[in-house]
């Protein structure tokens, strides 16, 4: 009697060992699938030019400036490495003294923001010398270099030094090509930017990022301004959450 008293508290104890186990394994599994679904990146990066506008031209001869804006958002990981861009462009345009290119002619550009990364915005203003290829080369990068989806060749972000570099490397991310930086480099640059935004310090207040650029400087001393304004908006497309 007192033996099977005594396997009978073991098969009770055993019980309550494996019971625990299973509910400590449960609400871990669960942890982990809530935590998982958490980690869902909702948010998206929307880049939208509002207006560009020619102070001073570079041109002073012909008194108009051929200029292309191409643009790009870039996508970082935690790693630092680029893993997912999408890109615009706009010209060719002859630019007169005073003249305003507002946001309704730009394309807007957008992509998911990484988890734990950054969302980068680089602009670069040139001055054209060869119309028709750089005509095409802007109608290519709207066509095709757009979608924010398009995956990269993991670059590591370190290896971009300059705003003109990293929109360079978003456009062969897209399969643009090499091409595309020969025949920007050949042009007069007349500005660059990069801004970039950290997903650890988005807000629920602030949605809009605008950002004013002054671009300005020197060529054959005809002196150049143009004053760029775009502006960076972050959309949750589960606001529910």
């Amino acid at each position: 009697m007192f033996k099977e008293n005594r396997l009978q508290n073991s098969m009770v104890r055993v019980i309550q060992i494996l019971t625990i186990i299973l509910l400590f394994t449960s609400c871990k599994s669960t942890k982990l699938i809530t935590e998982k679904k958490a980690e869902k990146p909702d948010h998206f990066a929307i880049f939208q030019v509002k207006s560009l506008k020619a102070i001073n031209l570079e041109e002073e001869l012909t008194f108009a400036d051929e200029v292309v804006l191409t643009y790009s958002l870039t996508a970082v990981d935690e790693n630092n490495k680029v893993v997912q861009v999408a890109n615009g462009s706009w010209g060719v345009e002859s630019m007169k003294q005073r003249q305003v290119a507002l946001g309704d002619k730009f394309k807007n550009i957008e992509l998911q923001i990484p988890l734990k990364g950054k969302v980068l915005c680089s602009v670069i203003l040139t001055e054209i010398d060869d119309y028709q290829k750089a005509q095409n080369m802007v109608k290519k990068i709207n066509e095709f270099g757009g979608l924010g989806k398009i995956p990269t060749m993991f670059i590591s972000l370190g290896e971009l030094e300059t705003p003109l570099a990293v929109v360079f490397a978003s456009l062969q991310a897209a399969g643009i090509g090499l091409r595309a930086a020969e025949k920007f480099d050949q042009n007069d640059l007349l500005g660059q930017s990069t801004f970039d935004l950290n997903v650890l310090s988005l807000s629920n207040s602030q949605k809009m990022y605008p950002i004013n650029l002054v671009f300005e400087g020197e060529h054959l001393k005809n002196k150049f301004k143009y004053e760029l304004i775009y502006e960076l908006k972050i959309i949750d497309k589960n606001p529910n959450r």
